[in-house]
């Protein structure tokens, strides 16, 4: 469809609800086979306002329907906006975002077709600080060295066992004093028949951070994992809680005796109990991600499409 989006400049006007509606669906309504414009020309289909009901121009085009997307925020109208129902009316079709803006509307008066049209938002720009990812963050010691007080070849077992390469997981691992080529033997080991293709990815780093980076790595994190098999307090552990990530630690002393109540334990040694704890903790990212990404742009936007389809393409 050819379709005149009206909103009176407003996509312009990004601290606007209505310039956010008006943005989303310039650019998203294009990819869904549509084609968008913003003036008169030829060939139009329907006439798209996202506006509130007053300032909705009377743009007469031959042949065009006329669709509003709008909404209000009271289930009355206040003086000066009397009309709206008269004006909603006018249109062939209205979309609003909400049951409850429905029937509103139908008890304001409007008796033309109404949809609701959830309003979303940008995943790509609005975001938890743990991003995208499922970041298991843990701070190994010699790291490649077998007699470390952590068990990071258990880690990387847990790890590859619990997950493949289509998962939104990464593995990231702190170190210093590390055997890069150890590790690297033990990686292949556990990655088995696997190729790196269809592994979960494992970053590595082997810097002197900052407390401001370190910080900024916890906050990126969704869980912290402390395997250790020894272990004197664990200052990482405790930068963690601090930051408000959550830990999965072995069940061992001194660790038991300072970690918060929520910490989940794993019985040292036992990669099957790690890799549990772990997908369980992935389980709940992506729960919580879904919750997240529900109302997003590209759902307004193809609701709006198959509205338009539904209602004013023509049957074969």
């Amino acid at each position: 469809m050819k379709i005149l989006l009206i909103d009176g400049g407003r996509r312009k006007q990004v601290e606007s609800g209505y310039g956010r509606i008006a943005a989303a669906l310039a650019e998203g309504l294009g990819p869904l086979g549509h084609t968008v414009v913003f003036a008169l020309e030829p060939g139009i289909d329907v006439c798209l306002y996202t506006s509130p009901p007053w300032s909705m121009r009377k743009v007469h085009v031959a042949a065009a329907s006329r669709v509003g997307f709008t909404m209000h925020e009271l289930e009355h109208l206040q003086e000066g906006k009397r009309d709206w129902p008269d004006i909603l009316n006018a249109l062939d079709l209205v979309l609003t975002p909400t049951e409850w803006n429905r029937s509103v509307w139908r008890r304001l008066g409007v008796t033309t077709p109404i949809e609701v049209v959830p309003l979303g938002v940008d995943p790509g720009t609005y975001f938890p600080g743990t991003g995208h990812l499922c970041v298991l963050l843990a701070v190994h010691e010699s790291l490649g060295i077998p007699d470390s007080r952590e068990n990071w070849g258990n880690t990387l077992e847990a790890y590859y066992s619990a997950f493949t390469a289509t998962d939104r997981v990464l593995l990231r691992i702190k170190t210093w004093k590390w055997d890069p080529e150890g590790f690297e033997a033990e990686r292949l080991a556990q990655a088995g028949r696997r190729t790196a293709a269809e592994l979960p990815p494992v970053e590595v780093i082997d810097a002197t951070l900052s407390h401001a980076e370190m910080r900024a790595l916890y906050l990126e994190s969704t869980l912290f994992v402390k395997n250790a098999n020894r272990e004197g307090w664990s200052i990482p552990c405790t930068e963690a809680v601090a930051c408000g990530i959550g830990v999965a630690a072995t069940n061992i002393e001194p660790l038991r005796s300072h970690l918060p109540a929520g910490t989940l334990w794993f019985t040292p040694g036992d990669w099957q109990g790690l890799r549990e704890l772990l997908q369980q903790r992935y389980r709940e990212f992506s729960a919580g991600r879904e919750e997240r990404e529900r109302y997003a742009n590209s759902l307004t936007c193809q609701l709006v499409s198959e509205n338009l389809e539904r209602h004013f393409r023509p049957s074969p």
